[in-house]
């Protein structure tokens, strides 16, 4: 399912990190940055309601670990010892790279870059692996659509 959590309506490509962190504010959840361990960017607590966001990080990388953690939350997401199930981390990762990149921007991007996927993300406001994400998802609609057409 990738439909768009209503709550998060008025997130789209252009949204700051402190837009989010503003808009965030009228929702019931309550965000937090800490210095979270080892490579942990970023975690949603769903018996706290608690989102924390690693305070250690960049603002595109802290944009982007804030709407992957605002997609669980959303769909109240359950972890088991802060592990998702695999189609749940994919659908919160599919959503988050659907809204933080335009696909016309991605266009633009990939011409003006010649595919360099660290110059699209720089471009884009977005983390290498937000990039990575969309273009799996490019990859699976063409291979739906050959599977259609052919």
């Amino acid at each position: 399912m990738d439909a768009d959590p209503h709550y998060l309506k008025g997130i789209t490509s252009t949204t700051t990190y402190g837009q989010m962190r503003r808009q965030a504010d009228n929702l019931d959840v309550t965000i937090a940055s800490a210095h979270l361990p080892g490579n942990m960017e970023g975690c949603y607590d769903q018996h706290a309601n608690m989102i924390l966001i690693d305070r250690s990080m960049t603002y595109t990388q802290k944009r982007c670990t804030l709407l992957h953690e605002l997609i669980h939350w959303a769909h109240r997401d359950t972890s088991m010892g802060g592990i998702y199930d695999t189609r749940v981390e994919h659908r919160a990762r599919r959503q988050t790279a659907l809204k933080l990149i335009n696909p016309l921007e991605y266009r633009t991007a990939e011409t003006m870059y010649e595919g360099d996927a660290y110059q699209i993300a720089c471009e884009l406001d977005v983390t290498l692996q937000v990039v990575k994400d969309y273009r799996m998802i490019l990859v699976q609609r063409l291979y739906q659509f050959s599977m259609v057409d052919g």
